[in-house]
């Protein structure tokens, strides 16, 4: 079905698009303050986050096609049945507020736990000569990250199942003349996004800022230390 493929496309445009912004805006402002490193442990970090790359992958992945189920299977058959168009219709309406829960989820903790883990490990062997609170740093940052990418993909997913819920609707009405609807349901109410926006973009900047200012008055003070 053209209309799933688009959708499919939209998804992963905008969830790359969310991904890089989000990490090019915090990662570079945190790795910008951090301590130089030589290439052997860049070598190593490298691993440590591909292996968590991985790990975060296939855990989302898992996730995503269980959300997306109900709308790929209404989609995908000539003539679905009304019950699986009412499905479709409230997942579609429910996937921003599902894409943050898999950002927050299985994003986050498949990406953090795995790269947590194997970095304290290498500290502690010897493997890394990080310092050992660089490791709860990079925690923060994680979820500094994760929360703007949340914020990003719940509003281009908003954006993107628009046309999805047009042919669902369109599909209801010819094949069984029902205008197929919430029924009064709210998925996430007005008042909720304008908190959710005005939060994080309200704390996100100080956020960030005290995280860098943090890491910079450590790195000063390890220097002034060793001089």
């Amino acid at each position: 079905m053209v209309i799933y493929q688009k959708f499919l496309r939209d998804l992963v445009r905008n969830y790359i698009l969310g991904s890089g912004i989000a990490v090019v805006v915090v990662g570079g402002v945190i790795i910008s303050t951090t301590l130089s490193i030589s290439y052997a442990e860049m070598e190593r970090i490298f691993f440590i986050m591909t292996s968590s790359l991985c790990v975060m992958l296939l855990a989302e992945l898992l996730v995503f096609r269980r959300h997306m189920r109900p709308i790929r299977m209404m989609l995908e058959q000539e003539a679905p049945d009304l019950a699986a168009i009412r499905d479709a219709y409230l997942q579609t309406h429910r996937f921003p507020a599902l894409s943050v829960k898999r950002i927050l989820g299985p994003h986050f903790l498949g990406l953090s736990i795995p790269a947590m883990t194997m970095a304290s490990i290498g500290i502690a062997t010897g493997w890394l000569s990080l310092p050992a609170y660089y490791v709860g740093l990079a925690g923060i940052g994680a979820v500094l990250v994760a929360s703007m990418h949340a914020l990003l993909e719940f509003f281009t997913t908003t954006q993107a199942i628009r046309p999805v819920l047009v042919h669902i609707r369109e599909v209801g009405q010819r094949l069984y003349g029902e205008d197929v609807s919430l029924d009064g349901r709210v998925i996430v109410s007005i008042q909720r996004k304008f908190q959710l926006s005005a939060f994080l973009i309200g704390t996100m900047p100080l956020f960030l800022f005290s995280l860098a200012t943090q890491i910079r008055l450590i790195s000063q003070s390890s220097d002034f230390m060793v001089d």
